[in-house]
């Protein structure tokens, strides 16, 4: 197992909050990846996806999403959904800095994650070469109520920063107990939305399920076949509605949402998928 060598470091948003990463330094690096983070958690979850990655030369940046980690913000809230993306700008732009022009650069994302990758990749083709999306968020595992919605847009726009507990089942995350356990005592995990979050959200998957075919990289999009926290039958029909030629589902099938969370023989099928489709791309470009 590769030891990780990791430096941490802090960028400015466009607002002057303070946004913390972190990087994991590959020696003969021959790619660089920028994750995005689920909802509630943090930059530091990564390790098994970061351990992997490192020994096949591609470096790694993980940014905490404002109100997420150790990043500046109200837990949890955001103004605008593109605020994400405009962060998220930031970090490529770090890991793009002094890259090799023939050298490819991808983005991970899971969860809420994945729906701000699929965004960002909707918007910024010409800075990454490929997007992965863990467990999208594409839709909610149950339909919210109608009043419920209009609850929540009149709460966006009088007290936008009001927040509440996102409800998340922690043993839903995992078949792993101990995963869970780390969760439930990770000081940086928090469980908080705000009703700004929950409009901007809703307005975020149906712009990205709208608009797949403005996807143009090549996607690989893992799924878990039991997700109690995303709708995993929303992931289907968003790669349905993909035009670009280069694209692979996989669904994994008995497993819960967080799939490099999964129990070892389980993570390593899901890792050894990720590995397999990443160096896949990475030979046409070399």
């Amino acid at each position: 197992m590769t030891a990780l060598v990791e430096s941490t470091g802090e960028l400015a948003a466009t607002d002057g909050l303070k946004l913390f990463y972190r990087h994991y330094q590959a020696e003969s690096e021959r790619a660089r990846m920028v994750i995005s983070h689920g909802l509630g958690e943090h930059s530091g979850r990564y390790g098994n996806v970061v351990e992997r990655l490192l020994p096949k030369g591609i470096g790694v940046w993980v940014p905490d999403h404002r109100g997420h980690g150790c990043s500046g913000g109200r837990r949890g809230h955001v103004l605008n959904f593109v605020q994400y993306l405009t962060d998220l700008r930031q970090t490529v732009d770090l890991a793009r800095n002094d890259m090799p022009a023939e050298m490819p650069c991808f983005m991970l994302g899971h969860s809420l994650g994945g729906l701000i990758a699929l965004y960002f990749a909707q918007r910024h083709s010409d800075l990454i070469d490929g997007v992965v999306a863990s467990s999208p968020c594409l839709g909610m595992v149950i339909e919210v109520p109608p009043l419920k919605k209009v609850l929540g847009s009149f709460m966006s726009r009088v007290w936008p920063g009001l927040t509440m507990s996102n409800e998340l089942d922690a043993a839903r995350i995992s078949r792993d107990p101990a995963v869970v356990r780390a969760y439930e005592s990770d000081p940086l995990v928090h469980d908080r939305v705000s009703a700004r979050f929950f409009t901007e959200l809703m307005q975020a998957m149906e712009t990205v399920n709208q608009q797949a075919s403005a996807l143009k990289v090549p996607i690989l999009m893992q799924v878990a076949g039991e997700d109690f926290l995303v709708n995993a039958e929303s992931s289907g029909l968003f790669f349905d509605k993909l035009t670009v030629e280069d694209k692979t589902l996989q669904v994994y099938d008995g497993m819960y949402h967080e799939i490099y969370n999964a129990p070892q023989e389980e993570r390593k099928r899901v890792l050894n998928d990720l590995e397999g489709w990443l160096l896949e791309r990475m030979s046409k470009v070399a």
